[in-house]
């Protein structure tokens, strides 16, 4: 009896962690995908920058995991060597998908 109840064990372990997988996102850079699109964007005054240096974050919809929430613009000092990549939505098969934005390298130039 033993062995049979270890046996069931051993074969029903890997079917519970399977089952317990969340699928949040589709490959690197694909996103996650979401309800639905995000709402208009909100019309928001830029104040002026607090110094050289800053860079404007425009206002945004970020995706919390149950809905999307307004982030408001702001200023930010950036990363060194870095740029503000803004979030992007997408539709691919009837899926609507949200990637969030952030600090990255800027992007390679373009090949002539």
């Amino acid at each position: 009896m033993g062995k049979v109840l270890g046996a069931t064990i051993a074969l029903a372990i890997p079917l519970l962690v399977a089952g317990c997988v969340v699928e949040g996102s589709v490959g690197v850079g694909a996103g996650v995908a979401v309800s639905g699109p995000p709402p208009a964007p909100v019309d928001e005054a830029r104040p002026p920058a607090p110094g050289p240096g800053s860079t404007w974050v425009g206002g945004y919809w970020h995706w919390t995991g149950m809905q999307y929430a307004w982030i408001p613009g702001h200023w930010e000092r950036p990363p060194a060597g870095q740029m503000w990549r803004p979030p992007r939505y997408s539709l691919r098969d009837g899926t609507y998908f949200y990637e969030p934005g952030g600090w990255g390298p800027p992007p390679p130039p373009a090949a002539r």
